[in-house]
């Protein structure tokens, strides 16, 4: 049994939004108040609303409760951007379906101490890339473009992936969705709103309650993405 998800205190808060800021002396001397203030919870956390999307979406949504498992990495890897703090100042979060984890459909939670962030979308392989593009381009498309022009109307949503220049070749250059099949990496639909007012937006209950809602208002494409 996992532990029950009490929320985020203030101080717990607090504390994320500063690790922004912390080099890795000064995380090292917080590690302890990191373990019970923000792990600890976050870990609570997606078991609890793995539970909901489970019952909510699908059953065979999964997560793990674990760094590297539906949990990312607090520290960012600094290879490729050495100028940035060694810590993200935030939490993010993620329950797929599917495997491998990579390419699976996917909904993300971002949880950062005044904002919270929602997306749904997919990593491709050459498979998966293959299918999405001929899924898109015919009648099923769609489908997927009512669906994401219903969230459109829900959420100030951002269309964010790695595309290509130009239409591929193998459809038309005016194709009515060539921006869906231009996306050639991984696709992912998001947008960002303002944390729950009050501690209380941050309580068990509430939270999981906004995040399920809000991951349900993406369930429509969810399911379109595992097909």
């Amino acid at each position: 049994m996992s532990a029950p998800f009490d929320g985020y205190s203030p101080e717990g808060l607090a504390l994320l939004g500063d690790l922004a800021t912390f080099d890795k002396e000064q995380f090292a001397a917080r590690k302890k108040d990191y373990t019970h203030l923000i792990a600890n919870p976050t870990k609570a956390f997606v078991s609890a609303l793995l539970e909901r999307l489970q019952a909510d979406i699908s059953p065979d949504i999964t997560g793990a409760p674990k760094t590297n498992g539906s949990i990312a990495p607090i520290n960012n890897d600094l290879r490729f951007s050495p100028d940035k703090s060694p810590y993200k100042g935030h939490l993010l979060l993620r329950f797929w379906e599917g495997a491998p984890k990579k390419f699976a459909p996917t909904l993300w939670v971002r949880i950062a101490p005044d904002e919270l962030g929602f997306a749904t979308g997919m990593g491709f392989d050459t498979a998966g890339l293959s299918r999405f593009r001929r899924r898109i381009a015919g009648p099923e498309g769609e489908d997927f473009a009512k669906m994401v022009a219903a969230l459109s109307d829900l959420h100030p949503i951002d269309i964010a992936g790695e595309g290509l220049r130009r239409v591929p070749k193998d459809f038309p250059a005016d194709h009515p969705r060539g921006t869906w099949l231009k996306f050639n990496k991984g696709m992912q639909l998001r947008w960002p709103e303002t944390a729950p007012a009050g501690a209380d937006g941050y309580s068990g209950d509430a939270l999981v309650d906004l995040c399920a809602q809000r991951l349900g208002d993406c369930a429509d494409i969810h399911r379109w993405l595992v097909g």
